[in-house]
């Protein structure tokens, strides 16, 4: 008989899962992370930390939140995301993890920017979110296709003279997934003779990073999305909805956006 107890409270297991994913990236030996590891960051006992697994008990108080980012070591406000359902499992590792480096010089910046408003601008981009299909229709040589059993979250190969840029059919398509498509998009551009001329060689990755990011939060709609975002409320929070993008990309982007004004 099934039990249909479980899982009353998906949020608290997907924040029992990243909990543990955390633990096991910190654990400098080779013995695997135990439920029972997980479940004494909050004092559980051995049925307790059962019910928090299964999504029997629900983890949502401020106290138990607190308690868990000062024991990993995490922004509280990524556990918040989790237990709130704002964000999947491989989202918050990403946002615990990072992206990657954004660092460029002025005129590495201006180049990519000139490229994303083109982009943008040949797609006839108007609202928010930028969707990746409306990207990739200006590069008829690129295709964004979900695969069956494909081992890589997303991966990029050339086949019958187009680019396909693939994921994992069945994932959640969140906002980590939804920027490392666009990463693998801004690739492509990246390796025109154009823009290969004018940027040196060797910072592929950080170029990739911000020219997703430009291209994902256009100069243009974000400059009308901070006009009319609610004073009351948190920026970066209706941002985030606003470009379906996470806590950090958005603030990332922002803060560029304030220091360049584009």
């Amino acid at each position: 008989m099934i039990n249909v107890e479980n899982n009353r409270f998906p949020h608290s297991a997907e924040l029992f899962r990243f909990c543990k994913e955390v633990l096991t990236l910190r654990k400098s030996t080779p013995e695997k992370v135990t439920d029972q590891d997980v479940g004494a960051l909050l004092g559980f006992d051995p049925a307790d930390c059962t019910h928090w697994k299964y999504g029997r008990k629900n983890i949502k108080s401020i106290q138990n939140i607190n308690q868990l980012a000062n024991a990993l070591e995490v922004d509280p406000r990524n556990l918040i995301d989790i237990s709130l359902g704002k964000n999947v499992l491989y989202d918050a590792l990403f946002e615990y993890q990072g992206y990657g480096e954004f660092l460029n010089s002025a005129d590495e910046r201006n180049t990519l920017m000139q490229e994303a408003n083109r982009i943008i601008e040949l797609a006839n981009i108007k609202a928010v979110p930028v969707l990746l299909p409306e990207l990739s229709q200006v590069l008829p040589d690129v295709e964004l296709k979900a695969q069956e059993d494909q081992k890589e979250i997303v991966q990029s190969r050339y086949e019958n003279g187009k680019c396909l840029i693939s994921w994992q059919k069945g994932e959640r398509f969140g906002t980590a997934l939804r920027f490392l498509l666009a990463r693998e998009f801004a690739l492509v551009l990246l390796s025109s003779e154009t823009l290969k001329s004018e940027l040196p060689q060797g910072k592929n990755t950080n170029f990739a990073n911000t020219l997703a990011l430009f291209l994902l939060m256009p100069s243009h709609l974000l400059q009308i999305a901070c006009s009319q975002c609610d004073p009351a409320r948190d920026t970066v929070e209706q941002l985030m909805d606003l470009f379906w993008l996470s806590r950090t990309l958005v603030n990332i982007r922002l803060k560029d956006f304030l220091i360049y004004r584009n």
